[in-house]
């Protein structure tokens, strides 16, 4: 006859609810790609569509065209990663990562332009990372 061996019942509820945290992390996260995904989509159709809401001469390189293109693909992936954290996929904590990554070295870039805006973004980059990284891989299947 085997003795299975149960932790006491103060560690159970301890980990349960360690596990609601971070699903609520990681719902955070997967909530801001979403948002990230929908912005970028109609900043990549509005570049692609209409060429006088930007103005291409202040573009670093390229034209709007190539700019619309690059948004409706990190659009794309932020759609990616938010589904694949809702599901709970290690895939999903990578990707959300690197994107918030890129993204915060974007924002960096840009400080000098809107700063209080960038200061934002980093914080939420910083909260996006730090959810993903210390709870997306603990639920991940």
């Amino acid at each position: 006859m085997t003795h299975q061996v149960q932790a006491p019942a103060h560690q159970r509820r301890r980990r349960r609810s360690l596990g609601d945290e971070g699903r609520g992390w990681l719902l955070f996260s997967a909530m801001m790609f979403f948002a990230s995904s929908a912005v970028n989509a109609i900043y990549g159709v509005t570049a692609l569509v209409k060429d006088s809401h930007f103005q291409a001469d202040e573009l670093l390189f390229g034209n709007l065209s190539l700019w619309g293109a690059i948004y409706l693909c990190f659009a794309a992936a932020a759609l990616l990663a938010a589904f694949l954290i809702l599901f709970n996929k290690a895939l999903g904590s990578v990707l959300g990562v690197g994107l918030a990554l890129l993204h915060g070295t974007l924002a960096l870039l840009s400080i000098g332009a809107y700063p209080v805006w960038s200061v934002l973004m980093l914080v939420i980059d910083g909260l996006i990372i730090y959810g993903l990284t210390v709870h997306g891989f603990e639920l991940a299947e």
